[in-house]
């Protein structure tokens, strides 16, 4: 149950499928844990929200889910 609770509350920080758009920069986790920087090129998810973070595809081809938006990303 405390699993739940604090994935939960993670899934709250990421961001929404809203809040994407195409050539913005992010920072997505791959499925092999590492993470990249790079434009999205299109929004896979269909949710609205995912807790692990909303699943794109980046101009470089690269898929992953997004953990962070913005200028800053990686820092």
């Amino acid at each position: 149950m405390m699993g739940r609770l604090v994935h939960s509350y993670m899934s709250t920080d990421l961001p929404t499928r809203n809040e994407l758009m195409t050539g913005m920069t992010v920072e997505v986790e791959q499925e092999n844990g590492d993470r990249i920087i790079g434009e999205v090129g299109a929004i896979l998810s269909d949710e609205r929200t995912h807790p692990e973070g909303i699943l794109v595809k980046l101009k470089s081809g690269v898929r992953g889910r997004v953990k962070q938006i913005g200028p800053n990303v990686g820092q």
